[in-house]
């Protein structure tokens, strides 16, 4: 099973704690290419986004709900 933690490389994390904003940079879910999550604190929220696909994703960080998506090439169910 295949974890956060194992996907972060330290050497990708930049932590910005003075804007209270984690970036990581993993692999999109959707397309494979390099792309970013955020973890917002003070809003309480985490953005996956991927500039190749333009797949975005933000999640609330606490019930891990879908606040908002947008996949090209994915279709709704």
């Amino acid at each position: 099973m295949t974890t956060l933690q194992n996907l972060i490389n330290p050497k990708m994390l930049n932590n910005y704690p003075a804007d209270g904003i984690t970036i990581i940079n993993i692999c999109c879910p959707n397309c494979g290419s390099c792309a970013e999550r955020h973890h917002l604190e003070a809003e309480q929220l985490i953005r996956t986004q991927c500039p190749t696909c333009d797949y975005l994703m933000i999640t609330c960080a606490q019930t891990a709900r879908v606040i908002e998506a947008y996949a090209p090439g994915i279709a709704a169910r």
